[in-house]
């Protein structure tokens, strides 16, 4: 869902599915931008979760794990879902799945340098940026960190994994582990998303057994959230026109 031309008076309606403990967090942003991007992040994650689970958005509380990954509640057992949520300057993004993923999303115009692939990027993920031309460096190395953070939060243990003890093969996405990992790529299935020309998207997860997984990806209309609060209504929602074409 995209959060840019939204202001406080706009989000202010969404504000009464969310916790004592989200309000605070909220308020403790200095900037106007981050506590609406906070406020539609997170009700957001409600909304999804009331679609997914039939119970209404504001019943659901959240409990962080050893590494700080939240599992969402409904009284005194968990919701019986799995979700991820992801939001940068302008996008908030959640994912919802019944078993453990990871979600990333970062804007395509970011400002990034690329000293950083040096200092936590495999070899073989450094080489590939080198052989692409220099116009395309940057996006190629949000292709590999959006993949990167679906797969660190998709185990659930952050930056507690090295980002040197994994690689990416970008097109089509697969992970290759140094051996002190100690785990299997095939186990691992990733699917990234080109949004409008605008964001990178990447989600994760440890694979299934059998056919591969169906992964759909919906558009969020702001005003579709405000009948949402009703959990007699559904998420308005429409397929994200995206398009994922390889890299040269």
């Amino acid at each position: 869902m995209r959060v840019n031309g939204l202001d406080e008076p706009a989000v202010e309606p969404w504000a009464a599915v969310l916790d004592a403990s989200e309000h605070a967090r909220a308020a403790r942003f200095v900037f106007a931008r981050n506590r609406v991007e906070y406020t539609a992040a997170h009700v957001l994650v409600r909304c999804a979760l009331a679609e997914a689970t039939g119970h209404p958005a504001m019943t659901f509380r959240f409990e962080a794990g050893t590494y700080g990954k939240p599992t969402a509640w409904i009284g005194g057992a968990t919701a019986g879902v799995h979700f991820n949520l992801s939001h940068t300057q302008g996008m908030v993004a959640v994912a919802v799945a019944p078993f453990e993923h990871g979600l990333d999303v970062e804007p395509l115009d970011r400002g990034v340098s690329l000293d950083i692939a040096d200092h936590y990027f495999c070899p073989e993920e450094i080489a590939w940026l080198k052989s692409l031309p220099a116009a395309r460096r940057g996006e190629g190395f949000l292709r590999l960190w959006t993949l990167k953070e679906a797969f660190i939060k998709a185990t659930g243990r952050g930056l507690s994994q090295g980002l040197d003890s994994f690689w990416f093969n970008v097109f089509p996405p697969a992970i290759r582990f140094k051996a002190a990992m100690g785990d299997d790529p095939a186990s691992w299935w990733f699917e990234q998303r080109d949004i409008d020309g605008e964001f990178m998207a990447a989600v994760g997860f440890r694979s299934l057994r059998g056919p591969a997984p169906l992964v759909t990806w919906w558009r969020v209309e702001p005003g579709a959230l405000v009948a949402a609060v009703d959990p007699s209504e559904p998420v308005a929602r429409r397929p994200v026109n995206s398009v994922m074409a390889p890299m040269a």
